[in-house]
């Protein structure tokens, strides 16, 4: 029987590299290590991929769910939240403030049901290569094949919804990768008919009429930010938030999604979900369930580390 999933040979287009440069993907070898490479390809059925989206879709309603009991039942000192950014949240998931997109992390080898590694709903990259390299890539090498990708128009027609005519896009500029993503977004943003402008964290003001600027002291209408809230929350101009907190996209309510912490509560509300992997707050937790290795991570950021017992 054929896996859903397969690991495929190809040969690299000539002149990849410049390709996907011209494209934005700028740090496809950064540091000399393979970042995008073209030797290699994933082909999934039409099943595996309905499977991976249907996946997401359930994923999502359920981390939708976990915020809902997060915020009713004050829990945020289970992850580890200050009482300031509780306030902010709090409010912030009350009225729905306004989320573009997040990107879920999962493990499928095609047999059994995908299982969620973690959601980046904060600060998710991955963007420029999943919505326009690998389309290109795939159109130019198998143009009778197809991909279930619609990141690009769905970004488009996302901001369709905010009745603001110009968005700001904001990053720490001399992170590459965050750049050319927000230039990305900002591309999609202009083709839903918005003005937009690109700008440095530090260069955001703030007026005496309580409004957040930009460097030509304009008025900030939205701002999206490829920033991390933890991070917001030590920055100078935080306690100015406040009236102004509908602005910012992502949403301050994202904090809920983007720490690890979330993980270990999804597993408690939903216990033996198909979707999930068993998380714990604490070690002794996982060794009285019999799981014999695991990996451990902060609340906050990306790296971690494995243990396994013997």
């Amino acid at each position: 029987m054929n896996s859903p999933i397969s690991l495929e040979a190809n040969s690299p287009r000539p002149g990849w590299q410049q390709r996907v440069e011209e494209s934005g993907l700028i740090w496809h070898s950064a540091d000399g290590s393979p970042y995008w490479t073209e030797d290699q390809h994933l082909a999934l059925t039409l099943k595996a991929a309905e499977t991976l989206e249907d996946a997401a879709s359930e994923l999502h309603a359920l981390c939708l769910e976990a915020c809902d009991k997060i915020v009713r039942n004050d829990w945020f000192d289970r992850l580890a939240i200050s009482d300031t950014a509780a306030g902010l949240i709090q409010t912030s998931w009350m009225v729905s403030d306004f989320s573009i997109y997040g990107r879920f992390d999962l493990a499928w080898d095609g047999s059994g049901q995908p299982k969620m590694l973690e959601y980046n709903a904060d600060t998710p990259t991955s963007l420029l290569e999943a919505a326009v390299i690998q389309w290109q890539w795939l159109e130019e090498l198998f143009p009778e094949s197809d991909q279930l990708n619609s990141i690009h128009e769905a970004l488009v027609e996302r901001w369709k919804q905010i009745p603001e005519s110009s968005v700001h896009f904001a990053c720490a500029w001399e992170n590459l990768e965050d750049r050319q993503t927000i230039a990305y977004l900002a591309e999609t943003a202009e083709q839903s008919g918005k003005s937009v402008e690109l700008m440095d964290i530090p260069e955001i003001g703030f007026s005496e009429e309580g409004r957040f600027t930009d460097t030509n002291e304009r008025a900030i209408e939205k701002l999206f930010k490829l920033y991390p809230w933890e991070w917001m929350v030590d920055e100078p101009f935080f306690a100015e938030i406040g009236q102004e907190r509908s602005r910012f996209i992502e949403p301050a309510w994202k904090m809920l999604l983007s720490t690890k912490a979330l993980l270990p509560i999804l597993w408690e509300l939903n216990p033996g979900h198909p979707l999930l992997l068993p998380a714990y707050f604490s070690r002794e937790e996982l060794c009285a369930q019999g799981v014999s290795y695991w990996v451990e991570k902060p609340f906050g950021g990306t790296r971690g580390s494995w243990h396994f017992s013997r």
